[in-house]
């Protein structure tokens, strides 16, 4: 009698080990699709990982220090989650059932493809920070080029109007004292010349160098990216307008001078 009862535990027992799902023969794809969150690709979430660990009884630190009563009401809403997925044919092409969910091999093999995935995306946002910082280097070495060269032509613009400016108030000085009445009073002077020609536009030059200067790359994992110092706005064909309207305005103070 004692031999048949045994004889039957043992059957029971191989029966049992018999209905287990081989989790050898579920891919990860086939999780993934089962356990994933619908996106593209589809991920594994961090409420999906916990309730893996809770329901399995591995990483017990995640969950050690929940009170039994909650951790009841957890495990409850994990098996609902877990069992709404298995019901879906769309998601599940396993032959898993809720009790797999309780080993420890299965929800180690979970928390692994958590792990991979996330290693994954760890990968994939190094190298797309690599590339923006790649990207934003040479923006910032176009920038500070477009820089030298508009700081080059505002310098030459410079160097003829400044002069131009002076000779212009020392015609106007002459003119003054042979016609203190002349009509050309009534006009002034070019806006240009009536301070120190273009210092404001110098002065916008001089503070985006330093910003260019102070630029600082970002830095792998950094998730604020700051833009590249934009170019002052200066209008060198603005500036050659004016160049052109102090030599007009000179050409008529010459010819006031030759009347008087």
């Amino acid at each position: 009698m004692r031999f048949n009862t045994i004889f039957i535990s043992g059957c029971a027992a191989l029966a049992l080990a018999a209905c287990k799902q081989d989790l050898a023969e579920i891919s990860d794809e086939q999780l993934i699709a089962l356990l994933g969150d619908g996106g593209e690709p589809a991920q594994i979430t961090t409420k999906t990982r916990e309730c893996a660990e809770v329901l399995g009884g591995i990483n017990e630190a995640v969950y050690q220090d929940v009170p039994q009563d909650m951790l009841g009401m957890v495990k409850t809403e994990c098996r609902k989650r877990f069992q709404g997925w298995l019901n879906d044919s769309e998601r599940n092409s396993t032959e898993l059932t809720l009790e797999d969910f309780e080993r420890a091999e299965l929800a180690e093999r979970i928390v692994a493809l958590d792990d991979a995935q996330e290693a994954a995306r760890a990968e994939q946002r190094a190298a797309e920070d690599a590339a923006k910082i790649e990207a934003m280097k040479a923006e910032l070495a176009e920038a500070a080029a477009a820089g030298q060269e508009l700081k080059a032509g505002l310098q030459e613009r410079r160097d003829i109007l400044a002069p131009a400016c002076t000779n212009l108030r020392g015609l106007r000085e002459e003119l003054q004292e042979v016609n203190r009445v002349h009509s050309l009073f009534n006009r002034g002077l070019p806006a240009v010349c009536t301070g120190e020609p273009l210092r404001r536009e110098v002065e916008q030059i001089e503070r985006f160098e330093a910003r260019i200067d102070g630029f600082e790359l970002p830095e792998p994992g950094d998730r604020i990216f700051s833009s590249v110092p934009p170019l002052p706005r200066i209008d060198l064909d603005e500036i050659d307008g004016q160049i052109a309207q102090v030599e007009a305005v000179t050409a008529d103070y010459r010819a006031a001078l030759a009347e008087n």
